[in-house]
């Protein structure tokens, strides 16, 4: 039997990292200056590597960015106080957030403002966490992550208005169980219009449970920054189907195919085309196997829009 290999759709780039990515190119094509990136543009190393061979330099602090100078804001969201210290330094800022995740920022600003606390569902730690809570005071907001968290929190004596937002690229259904454990607790609970949970998550995290159910191994092509990346893994893996998240094609291993017929494959959020051709291309290398495209939804979505600010440059 001819070993095949499953090439789904949705999968690669989404609307918000294609726009990402589309801002710091035009960047590069207007100045001849460095050009500074806080944080990783998007969460994939082979861009970021990529990136670093042209005039980028990435940044976790705007301590290390030389005052007047070229600063791109990455794709997750940035906190209200790094604009503050951007304009202190004069710096040329061009936000190349999400739009769904600034969407996060303004429910968030809406809330604090209406006097609500806020319940934040996300990875400790994530950038995008960290920029939507950077709109609310510490002590009106609570980060839980599981639905562990949403059972024994324990909010500030007083508390009268709670609402909650999530993290955009977290397991669509384990957010929503989360949110119900929440809603159990704390019956008038005000949730975001149209959920938090974006639509490239939702879509991706689909395919690939479709996906595992066609094959013997689920290839995710994405890195471990990544949090889409990895929850597609994970979805692949909730259907009985071993899954591995790779990176770059030295990662790849024989023994994963060896006895595996249907092999699929897909990519993160953050993951490149060009990286996927490279490790299709090992595999088609390894298994000798012929590519077919599994097409469970086409992505339409496109965000034209391009900040202001990079007519500054």
């Amino acid at each position: 039997m001819s070993k095949q290999i499953i090439l789904v759709q949705p999968r690669g780039f989404c609307a918000g990292v294609s726009r990402a990515i589309r801002i710091l190119d035009l960047a590069l094509r207007k100045t001849d200056k460095q050009v500074y990136v806080r944080h990783n543009i998007i969460h994939n190393r082979r861009v970021v590597k990529d990136y670093e061979k042209k005039k980028v330099k990435f940044v976790e602090s705007l301590n290390e960015v030389p005052e007047g100078s070229i600063v791109v804001l990455s794709a997750h969201g940035t906190s209200p106080e790094v604009f503050k210290k951007a304009k202190k330094k004069k710096l040329i800022v061009v936000d190349g957030v999400c739009p769904l995740v600034t969407k996060v920022h303004l429910e968030a600003k809406r809330l604090m403002d209406e006097g609500y606390f806020v319940i934040y569902v996300g990875h400790r730690g994530h950038q995008e966490g960290i920029g939507v809570l950077g709109e609310i005071p510490k002590e009106k907001s609570l980060l839980i992550e599981n639905i562990k968290g949403a059972r024994e929190c324990r909010l500030p004596e007083g508390v009268e208005k709670v609402g909650v937002l999530t993290q955009t690229t977290l397991n669509y259904d384990e957010a929503l169980e989360v949110i119900k454990e929440l809603q159990k607790r704390f019956p008038d609970l005000k949730l975001p219009p149209g959920g938090d949970i974006c639509y490239a998550t939702k879509g991706r995290q689909e395919a690939v449970i479709k996906l595992a159910k066609e094959v013997e191994v689920v290839i995710v092509v994405g890195s471990e920054e990544s949090s889409n990346s990895k929850r597609l893994r994970e979805r692949a893996e909730e259907q009985g189907v071993k899954s591995y998240l790779v990176d770059d094609v030295k990662q790849i291993k024989r023994k994963w195919f060896e006895g595996k017929n249907e092999i699929g494959v897909t990519a993160g959020a953050s993951g490149p085309d060009y990286l996927v051709e490279e490790i299709i291309e090992m595999i088609k290398e390894i298994t000798k196997g012929e590519v077919r495209d599994l097409v469970i939804e086409e992505d339409k979505v496109e965000f034209s829009n391009l900040p202001e600010e990079l007519e500054l440059i």
